[in-house]
């Protein structure tokens, strides 16, 4: 059995999670995912979310069947789609007498000494009055972010998970863990464990993931970065059943890097 830290959790849900291959937001997946986290906060444990996924509600509300490749159009997805996907999540939390708070984020933030204390102070108040801050990037006033260099929020859910001393990342993906190869492949073995999330970043190409902009290449830098931080990391199936909390019950679930 597994013996991984969890007193304090960052839960990065990707695109592929949290929207259906149509891009419409999937109810049912995070329906499921907030009764897992209610569970887990019920035990004592501080969960914060990392959420992609406004730009495929976007897409939605507006009709279209395919992710815009235009930045501008994304941008505009992703203001259409936010307000959606943040009900949403407020509606299923409510359930569970758990307040949110919406945070979103752009790269300068952590730039600027001022920017960056305020929103550790934030993020610190608010889990200490119990509420679950829901983050993700400012998309409608962002550029870079979108791309694929930043990946779908990996690297902000390893900013957000190092900064905040968390002892554990989940990042949520539509796979069960890292593989050897593309996991298509029927020769593809599932990698359980990594001591050293930059020597296995060095041999594993990049994977494609849908409507998501995050392939397993981003994943792995956003796991080295997190666990030079101390944090463990598990990439796991988001939709697999109780996945969350398999993993803060050290079950073999996912992929899991160990801190360095």
């Amino acid at each position: 059995m597994r013996n991984i830290k969890s007193g304090k959790i960052v839960v990065k849900i990707g695109t592929n999670v949290v929207t259906s291959s149509n891009g419409m937001l999937d109810l049912n997946v995070m329906q499921g995912l907030v009764e897992q986290i209610a569970k887990i906060k019920a035990k004592g444990k501080d969960v914060l979310v990392i959420t992609s996924g406004a730009i495929g509600a976007g897409m939605k509300e507006l009709g279209l069947v395919s992710r815009p490749k235009e930045v501008v159009m994304q941008q505009v997805c992703a203001a259409i789609g936010q307000g959606i996907l943040m009900s949403a999540y407020h509606s299923f939390f409510s359930r569970y007498g758990i307040k949110v708070a919406q945070i979103l984020l752009t790269y300068d933030v952590f730039k600027n000494r001022k920017t960056y204390k305020n929103l550790l102070n934030s993020l610190n108040k608010l889990l200490k009055l119990g509420v679950v801050p829901i983050i993700n990037e400012n998309d409608p006033i962002s550029i870079d972010e979108i791309g694929p260099s930043f990946g779908d929020n990996d690297s902000l859910s390893a900013l957000i998970a190092g900064k905040m001393k968390a002892d554990l990342l989940v990042m949520l993906t539509d796979v069960e863990g890292l593989y050897n190869k593309e996991p298509t492949q029927k020769s593809a073995v599932l990698i359980k464990e990594v001591t050293d999330a930059a020597k296995v970043g060095r041999k594993v190409s990049s994977m494609s993931n849908g409507l998501g902009t995050g392939g397993i290449k981003t994943k792995l830098m956003a796991a080295k970065t997190a666990t030079e931080a101390g944090a463990f990391v598990v990439i796991a199936n988001g939709k697999a059943n109780n996945i969350l909390l398999k993993i803060v019950n050290n079950e073999d679930a996912g992929t899991v890097f160990y801190p360095k």
